[in-house]
């Protein structure tokens, strides 16, 4: 469920315009605000127009969620997402929007946020997701699906290939650490995240079985060599890119970035098309059972430059476990918005918890 904003639009938008006027030192005209559809399952984000200096500007604001309602994350770092896209834009050919501002005063809008030049292009929905029909992707022959996916997957080998030295002075992550160490980490931080998600449900802080599982399924059957530490993007799908065809014109979303293996990255990517076409199996829809096959990514990854990923299964897991904690924190804000019944088993909070079952042999 995106989430809802419960601020004035256009007290917003003269907050706004003060402050460009302020930040320019001049005068600055923002035109009306509007919301991208199906977006803000983690922030808010802003579409408007901004004329100063006699020229128009196509702008988009991203604000932090108010952090005591319901927040999908325990921090919303937004300077640290400003650094990663500055970061990726420098030292790669990745497309990512350009940010010229970012704000950590939350007294001008009400919270921190930042501002970026806006890209135009299309990117695959999440709400209804694409799976059920009606996006672009449907006009595409099953050779242009391919390409697409091709270029998602080189989006990630390019990113992996920044080099180590140029992450430094990010404030990323600790950059001096090895592949193991950083799964190590990035497993603590995703033990921390789950007890953070279970506060302030209806169900106490009940554990959930599946979750504690898979958990442990992840520790026991870690791979014993995971790589080099790269640049995660974290949230990694083709539902994050803006494209112009199959093209990639803008990489979106860096609330997940992150240090780590590669194959965090790629499990992601064919993690989240599972998912959706699992739904579109429930609903008895074709959707796009070619598309985003584990091995086929891996090939395109390996083909564009990444190096090849042992325990490929076990990152998709990985996925499927995160994934599964932040379902329970968007499921749960569904119920206490009163927009789904709370269940009495919380397991069925999880939106594909019959697939990561499957993937740790959970009964």
């Amino acid at each position: 469920m995106p989430l809802p904003s419960k601020r004035d639009p256009e007290q917003l938008r003269v907050a706004l315009q003060h402050w460009f006027e302020r930040t320019l030192g001049g005068p600055a005209e923002v035109g009306e605000l509007s919301i991208p559809v199906g977006s803000g399952f983690s922030s808010e984000t802003l579409l408007f127009d901004l004329a100063h200096d006699g020229r128009t500007e196509q702008l988009v604001a991203r604000l932090r969620p108010d952090m005591d309602d319901w927040p999908v994350f325990a921090v919303y770092d937004l300077a640290k997402q400003a650094a990663a896209m500055r970061l990726v834009g420098a030292h790669s050919d990745v497309p990512v929007p350009e940010v010229p501002w970012v704000e950590n005063d939350d007294a001008h809008l009400g919270a921190p946020f930042i501002v970026m030049k806006r890209v135009h292009g299309r990117a695959l929905p999440d709400m209804p997701p694409y799976v059920f029909g009606g996006s672009f992707l449907d006009a595409m022959s099953p050779s242009e699906q391919r390409q697409l996916q091709e270029h998602a997957a080189s989006v990630l080998a390019r990113l992996h290939a920044i080099d180590r030295a140029q992450l430094d002075g990010w404030d990323i992550g600790p950059v001096g650490e090895s592949g193991s160490e950083s799964l190590s980490r990035q497993l603590d931080e995703l033990h921390r995240y789950y007890q953070w998600a279970r506060e302030g449900w209806s169900f106490g802080t009940a554990r959930v079985p599946l979750i504690d599982h898979a958990i442990e399924w992840l520790h026991i059957n870690r791979p014993a060599d995971p790589g080099p530490t790269v640049l995660n993007w974290g949230d990694a799908r083709p539902g994050n890119i803006l494209f112009d065809g199959t093209r990639p014109v803008a990489v979106l979303d860096w609330e997940m970035v992150n240090l780590g293996p590669a194959g965090v990255d790629v499990g992601w990517l064919i993690l989240l098309h599972e998912f959706f076409q699992s739904l579109s199996v429930v609903f008895e829809l074709p959707g796009f059972p070619e598309f985003c096959l584990p091995d086929d990514v891996h090939a395109d990854y390996v083909a564009a430059g990444g190096h090849p990923i042992d325990d490929l299964d076990w990152y998709v897991t990985l996925a499927a476990t995160r994934f599964a904690v932040i379902s329970l924190r968007t499921s749960s804000r569904e119920a206490a918005y009163g927009n789904r019944e709370s269940p009495a088993d919380p397991t069925d909070l999880i939106m594909h918890r019959d697939l990561l079952a499957a993937k740790v042999a959970f009964t």
